[in-house]
């Protein structure tokens, strides 16, 4: 027997501190209702369980920011529904007006409600605000897109493959919030577009096809850059328009960026894959219209090309694939492992049948281009964009030289594989074995470019994982038909992000447009004259058009809210309860732990008592 350590009572000992302990984190989880107070209780959870709350609550913001967003299309709506009631009215005065039966004196009287609808008009497009947000910016007219242009003057010196540029403002009266001289937003944007993708894409461009410099010679040639909006974000990225001299040589040359799509920040990053494709694409427009007289468009302003040939063309020094025309083709290529692996092949003759040639000029067109070039070249295994430019160089040369057609050419350099449209077609919806095999080699070899004939001069340009900005077009066009669009302009716009994630996808645009009687088209509309009041009527008819249009623009938006508030509502919902299951303590399981652990907190104590009588026994043997 040992009475300098009571090693029975140690143990008890350990036993209640360890029982009051659970006692002490079950009376914590009781009292909060949570069974993970910190990390120790446990740490993956913990994580977990933050990263999920942090979610739920982005998310309940973003659910506010949408339903804020509902409140201002809502606003929108109500004020562009009473300038469609005042256009009625205006409507029916004009009609009146219209009318032999009335005097001029009457007219007038009439006029007088009209003059004042208008300011009405114009009255609600400064009023209308949300939030001290103005909801119709801007009251001048639909010209306001090519006002607040700024235009770079370019010198290409085609036998120095040099680019010279100089900065003016537009003489368009300058919309506010446009550049000076000074302070431009988009100087590093220009210089970069001067200086190095420009030259840079015209020297490849002749170099890949020589029929093409052989025909411009040393010219040097007048070009004009514009960098101004055009149809706001994710619409149209660029144009190349231009007009003739009375040589039949086209002149006046320009390109024009969207600075909606494009600003300096397109200098890196995925956006620059865009912009050198861009680039690249409208030069190659430029370049062919320039040599290929009366052929891209002619001087009557109809076009001599199928447009897959002029969109396909360009493609090929552009890149078929920076942009997601081609984005199916971009996710079949992730699963091929060499030119020759066959695994694909199904996948790619099902993309094939999927769309016409002609119907999807910037994606087949491009495949078909590439395709032609490869023939023309002699075909073969062996696929680089080498080859495709050589044998498009003989199709060039061929109209060029030769003056002849453009299926002539095609059939000629094809071996009449392909002649017509129809037979082009042809080969597209019954896949055609080589096609398809063609197609595999091009995906595989543009793995680590754009599918260009130019890429590596432009940069690296990859394509894998491209598609910044999405299917957006390009187009060419005669200056009599310049795209300015009609239409209320819009000016600006407010993003809402319906999102947790700083994402594109979370990002949901409201367009704003302008609203007044200028804007509408009807600042010099009047009813003073029977003919006048016969003009206003297809005046107002065309406002209420493009009222109806903005409207109809608000209440789908409106849909679109309604039904991603359910979403995140939805979501939250689910989140919270996966959060809840992870950290949220159950009630009646840890009452239950609780009684258990009070009785052998209770049982300890009686034991330690019992624990510190056992020493005591040895007194009797000492007194024995």
């Amino acid at each position: 027997m040992r009475i300098q350590h009571n090693v029975t009572a140690l143990n008890v000992h350990r036993n209640l501190m360890g029982n009051n302990s659970s006692v002490a984190k079950n009376l914590e989880k009781l009292s909060s209702g949570y069974k993970i107070n910190r990390a120790g209780d446990d740490a993956a959870g913990l994580a977990i369980s933050e990263k999920m709350r942090a979610q739920i609550t982005g998310l309940k913001q973003a659910t506010q920011n949408a339903e804020d967003g509902i409140s201002l299309v809502q606003t929108v709506e109500g004020a562009t529904t009473e300038i469609h009631a005042i256009l009625n009215r205006m409507m029916e005065l004009s009609v009146q007006s219209a009318n032999g039966s009335y005097s001029s004196q009457e007219r007038f009287m009439m006029n007088q409600e009209i003059e004042q609808l208008k300011t009405e008009i114009s009255r609600i497009g400064d009023a209308t605000t949300f939030n001290s947000i103005q909801l119709f910016p801007g009251h001048s007219s639909m010209g306001t897109k090519e006002a607040s242009t700024t235009t770079y003057n370019l010198t290409v010196d085609l036998k120095n493959r040099t680019c010279q540029v100089a900065c003016t403002d537009s003489s368009a009266a300058v919309s506010p919030g446009s550049l000076s001289k000074a302070a431009r937003a988009n100087d590093q944007l220009t210089e970069k577009i001067a200086k190095e993708y420009f030259p840079n894409a015209i020297s490849q461009i002749l170099n890949a096809f020589p029929t093409l410099n052989t025909a411009i010679g040393t010219d040097t040639i007048g070009m004009e850059l514009h960098i101004s909006r055009i149809d706001g974000k994710g619409g149209m990225l660029a144009y190349a328009q231009f007009s003739f001299y009375a040589t039949g040589k086209a002149g006046n040359m320009l390109i024009k960026l969207d600075s909606s799509d494009f600003s300096d920040a397109s200098l890196s990053g995925p956006d620059a894959v865009v912009l050198e494709s861009t680039i690249a694409h409208e030069l190659m427009h430029s370049v062919m219209q320039y040599t290929m007289t009366d052929q891209m468009s002619g001087r009557n302003g109809a076009e001599k090309f199928p447009e897959w040939f002029s969109e396909g063309t360009a493609q090929l020094s552009g890149g078929g694939f920076p942009t997601n025309w081609n984005d199916e083709l971009v996710q079949i290529g992730k699963s091929i492992t060499s030119a020759n692996d066959t695994s694909q092949d199904a996948a790619i003759a099902n993309y094939l049948r999927k769309y016409s040639v002609a119907g999807r000029p910037y994606g087949h067109g491009y495949l078909a281009s590439a395709y032609i070039g490869h023939l023309a070249s002699g075909g073969g295994a062996a696929v680089s964009g080498a080859k495709i430019a050589a044998g498009m160089d003989k199709i060039f040369d061929e109209i060029i030289n030769n003056n002849a057609g453009l299926y002539g050419a095609i059939s000629q350099h094809t071996g009449g594989k392909i002649h017509d449209g129809g037979s082009l077609e042809q080969l597209f919806r019954q896949s055609d074995a080589d096609l398809v095999e063609f197609v595999r080699k091009l995906i595989y070899e543009s793995k680590s470019g754009s599918g260009s004939v130019i890429t590596n001069s432009l940069g690296d340009l990859s394509m894998i994982g491209s598609g910044a900005v999405g299917n957006q077009p390009f187009y060419i066009t005669d200056i009599a038909t310049k795209p300015t669009g009609t239409g209320i302009a819009s000016t600006d716009g407010i993003e809402l992000m319906v999102g947790e994630r700083n994402k594109e996808e979370n990002i949901i645009r409201v367009e704003l447009y302008q609203m007044s009687p200028d804007a509408l088209g009807l600042m010099d509309t009047d009813i003073l004259e029977q003919d006048n009041a016969r003009n206003a009527i297809d005046d107002i008819n065309s406002a209420i058009d493009q009222v109806s249009s903005v409207r109809s623009y608000y209440g789908a938006l409106q849909n679109r809210l309604e039904h991603t508030v359910s979403n995140l509502n939805c979501t939250v919902e689910n989140l919270t309860a996966s959060e809840s299951r992870i950290r949220d303590m159950d009630m009646a399981k840890a009452m239950m732990e609780h009684v258990r652990n009070s009785i052998l907190v209770q049982s300890s104590q009686a034991m330690l008592a019992q624990a510190n009588q056992q020493p005591s026994s040895v007194l009797q043997l000492l007194g024995a």
